[in-house]
């Protein structure tokens, strides 16, 4: 059984799995892992010194118990998707902005949350429901997303993608393969995620842990974790070094051993770029087959994905805080410059229009 998405993809793959007696991650650590607090106490138990303050936070409490943290603080669901209601917040005032939701929110966050908030029940204390917030100390720095999967028991990493953002916001950019971090830090990361999800109880399946590398006090710090595939990068690492994430992970759900060998690389670096703007609008114009045909020709092996269609609003999609995605584009080149100019010149050829 296998499940991409985060919730509730492969939780519900993890469930049929034990129940029919198919190899798979075990739901305990698929629930755990995938809940902010309760992955945070994991990761302070088997990597302390990647594991940043935090605590539980009640999104109905007139006042948040901070405890020793304090302001500033950053804030976000402990089950949440794409940063929706993650920010940092710096006073009580932008506290309670951050967790205000209408009555319609709250009735439909609580309804989707539901069958995640019986496995909590039945998987962890309970004491922290799907619908709260975590709070911790503000992170910085370069990030990254940390590739890999479990087998039998074992960590093997399959390699580190940047995850840039857009300058002054928490918008995703671009992700970008191979990293460009010194070799020194990706083993220090490595090392993190070996130990952590070698100790979590995880098993069988792919998993991605996004990281910060803060170069000025030399520290490599835990985001999150998703047990789960980043099927986003699974592109990426086959143009560049010629394997693909999902036959790990479909070896993974099948029991075989997983053919993870990655050779001399093909090309320099790949990336996949999120085409976003910073403001709502209504979609006017998106680019033709013909057209997204001509930019293929142009450059072999780019891969464009419009995620909307004339007559929509941005914002009826789901997306990010304060900015909407409109198209994602995955390309390839021999070095870093080519890579984006390649891009510039792919986005050119893609006439998107909006009010």
């Amino acid at each position: 059984m296998v499940g991409t998405g985060d919730y509730p993809g492969c939780m519900l793959a993890s469930l049929l799995a034990e129940r029919l007696g198919l190899p798979a991650p075990p739901p305990r650590a698929v629930v755990r892992l995938s809940h902010k607090y309760y992955s945070r106490i994991l990761q302070r138990g088997l990597v302390p010194e990647a594991t940043p303050d935090f605590v539980s936070l009640s999104p109905y409490a007139s006042k948040p118990q901070l405890g020793r943290l304090g302001y500033p603080v950053f804030i976000k669901p402990v089950k949440g998707t794409m940063s929706i209601r993650a920010r940092r917040v710096d006073n009580v005032h932008e506290f309670r902005e951050g967790v205000r939701f209408s009555l319609l929110e709250l009735v439909r966050k609580h309804l989707i949350l539901r069958p995640y908030q019986h496995l909590l029940q039945r998987y962890t204390d309970g004491e922290v429901p799907a619908w709260h917030f975590i709070g911790e100390t503000p992170l910085s720095g370069v990030q990254v997303t940390v590739d890999g999967f479990m087998e039998r028991g074992r960590a093997v990493v399959m390699g580190v993608v940047d995850s840039v953002m857009y300058p002054g916001t928490i918008s995703f950019q671009r992700f970008e393969y191979p990293s460009h971090l010194p070799a020194r830090v990706l083993e220090r990361m490595r090392e993190v995620a070996v130990r952590l999800m070698e100790g979590s109880g995880f098993d069988q399946a792919c998993f991605n842990i996004e990281m910060f590398y803060d170069e000025v006090h030399d520290r490599v710090s835990i985001i999150e974790v998703n047990p789960r595939m980043s099927y986003q990068f699974a592109d990426l690492y086959e143009r560049v070094i010629g394997m693909n994430t999902y036959e790990a992970q479909l070896a993974l759900a099948v029991g075989e051993p997983v053919p993870w060998n990655a050779g001399a690389a093909r090309v320099g670096v790949a990336a996949s770029f999120v085409m976003r703007r910073f403001i709502d609008g209504r979609v006017t114009r998106v680019p033709s087959a013909q057209e997204i045909a001509r930019v293929k020709e142009r450059f072999e092996g780019v891969v464009v994905q419009v995620l909307c269609a004339p007559g929509e609003r941005l914002s009826d999609h789901v997306q990010d805080v304060g900015s909407y995605r409109y198209a994602i584009v995955n390309v390839d080149a021999p070095t870093r410059e080519e890579l984006f100019a390649r891009y510039t010149e792919v986005e050119q050829l893609l006439p998107f229009g909006f009010t």
